[in-house]
Order: C-alpha cells, then sequence, then structure tokens
C-alpha cells in the first residue's frame, strides 16, 4: 500500500488565500458588512442541506465525469475537503430549474396540448435513477436545462463536454425504457449571467434510428459507461477497505470539473494533506 503523505512544505497563507473563496461579503458601513455577512450565511446553510447536496448515490449527471478519482471518492463517501468551492452557482441554477418548471408546465396549459413532460423520474441503471427535465412528445426529444455562465457556454457551444453528453444519453435511455420514443437528446444552454434570452444555445444529438432503437454509437458509449461504473465501484470498495487511499485512483483534472469536486483541495499540491489538488490553478469557471 502507498505510504502515508507528509506535511511537509506547507502551502503559504499568500497562495491558500490565492485559490480560497472570498467569505467576505462586503456593505456600506460596518454594520451592513456583518449583516451581509449574516445573510450569505443563511444561503450557505441552505444550500449544503439540499436534498441534492447530500444525495448518496450518484445520478446520470455524475456518472459521465470522466476523472476516476472524483467518481470513486463520492462512491466510497468520503468527506468532502473542498473549501474553495461557493455554491452561489447551484443556488442559481435550482431556482432556474424550478423556475423553468413553471414555464413548461404553463405552456401546456396555454396551448391545451400535452406536449412537454417536466422532473420525471427516470432509471437508466438500477442503480443510478435521476430525474429528467424536460421530454417534448411533439419531437420526441429529451432534453435538459443548463445554465450557465460565458466560460461554459462557450464550450457548449464548440461541442460536447462529455459529461453533458453522457447525461442526456442516459436520461434517453431511461425514456426508452419506459416505453416513450425517443428520436433525439438536446442540452438546452441558457446563458445565465447576460441580460436577455438572446445567447440561448441547443445542441442535439440523435438518439435512435429509423426503426426507433438506440443507435449504435449510443450504446456503445453508453455501454463503457456503465462499464467505468463498475470499476469505479469496485475502487470505492478498495477504499472502504483501506486498501487504497483517493489519493491513489487516478486523476482527470479539469478546471470546470474540479472546482466543483467534494474532494478538490488546491493546497495538497503543497502541503501532501488530504484531498485532491486538481488542476491546482481551477477557478470558479463562469
Amino acid at each position: 500500500m502507498t505510504q502515508p503523505a507528509t506535511f511537509a512544505d506547507p502551502i503559504s497563507p499568500d497562495e491558500f488565500m490565492s485559490t480560497a473563496a472570498k467569505t467576505s461579503p462586503s456593505g456600506s458601513s460596518a454594520w451592513a458588512a456583518m449583516y451581509a455577512g449574516d445573510i450569505r450565511r443563511a444561503w450557505m446553510e441552505h444550500a449544503s442541506e439540499d436534498a441534492r447536496t447530500v444525495q448518496r448515490h450518484l445520478g446520470p449527471s455524475e456518472l459521465g465525469v470522466e476523472c476516476d478519482r472524483q467518481v470513486a471518492g463520492k462512491m466510497a463517501e468520503l468527506p468532502a475537503t473542498n473549501h474553495v468551492v461557493d455554491p452561489w452557482a447551484s443556488i442559481r441554477g435550482r431556482a432556474l430549474h424550478a423556475m423553468a418548471e413553471d414555464v413548461f408546465t404553463a405552456d401546456n396549459l396555454r396551448r391545451g396540448l400535452a406536449r412537454w413532460v417536466v422532473e420525471q423520474r427516470v432509471t437508466p441503471h438500477p442503480e443510478h435513477p435521476g430525474t429528467a427535465d424536460l421530454y417534448d412528445a411533439v419531437e420526441q426529444c429529451v432534453g435538459d436545462h443548463k445554465f450557465v455562465g460565458a466560460t461554459t457556454m462557450a464550450k457548449i457551444r464548440k461541442g460536447w463536454p462529455r459529461h453533458y453528453r453522457v447525461q442526456l444519453l442516459l436520461y434517453g435511455l431511461g425514456y426508452f425504457l419506459m416505453g416513450l420514443p425517443v428520436r433525439r437528446v438536446a442540452l438546452i444552454a441558457y446563458p445565465a449571467t447576460a441580460a436577455s434570452l438572446e445567447g440561448l444555445y441547443v445542441r442535439d444529438e440523435m438518439f435512435a434510428g429509423e426503426d426507433g432503437n438506440p443507435l449504435p454509437e449510443v450504446i456503445a458509449l453508453l455501454q463503457s459507461v456503465f462499464a467505468d461504473t463498475e470499476r469505479r465501484k469496485q475502487q470505492a470498495e478498495q477504499i472502504r477497505a483501506g486498501r487504497l487511499r483517493l489519493e491513489d485512483i487516478p486523476a482527470t483534472p479539469e478546471s470546470d470539473t474540479c472546482y466543483f469536486c467534494p474532494f478538490y483541495r488546491p493546497q495538497a499540491a503543497k502541503d501532501g494533506g488530504p484531498g485532491c489538488p486538481g488542476t491546482t490553478n481551477s477557478g470558479a469557471p463562469s
């Protein structure tokens, strides 16, 4: 077994603060700054107790993450070491998802047509169910809302982020297994930080062929995802049994997934302590 890490070469205070979340909201007076801190605390505590934050099983949104270390660590239910991430982006996303549910439910009523199915529980894998944002019965399309900043929007416009693609295809499989026709899947990217919806962008992919069955390339990708999932479960069991440490699992650092990983701890690159250094320079993605 790999020897425990030492805590030599500790990170400096300046280096630590450069990677830590800024935790001092400001105000127009000393009282206002204090009050801003209390307001932020209420949001932070509420976010930490959200059902999506504390859920134990991994859903379709996580199975496509390329990093073995992140997924195996979650499966092993290791304690979080990430003290950098700020939950505001996920809070904003949850609020907008709730609004989207209202929007498409109302559109059904307004048009007198049961076109949209919102927030439907699907089970593409017996151990990894999830909730799909949207199903369009007219276009036979499974959609997922992503409320993103400029950086992530630019990546989506260039191509499929793998974990988003896998998530959509898993939702498509879930609907297919329910007996509903799925022709294509669509990532619906909203410009969350912009002043209008003009920047809305949809990236789509065909899910099924003319016969209504999933395309061979879709089946091949999902089979590889399920194989990865089984391998990661074995890694998680090794971690639980004490035969492996999180640091022994191969990592695939990527800035926009490292930042939100529960095991991301940039200073681990300096002090050899717990957690994963990831890219070590991962700032909050916009």
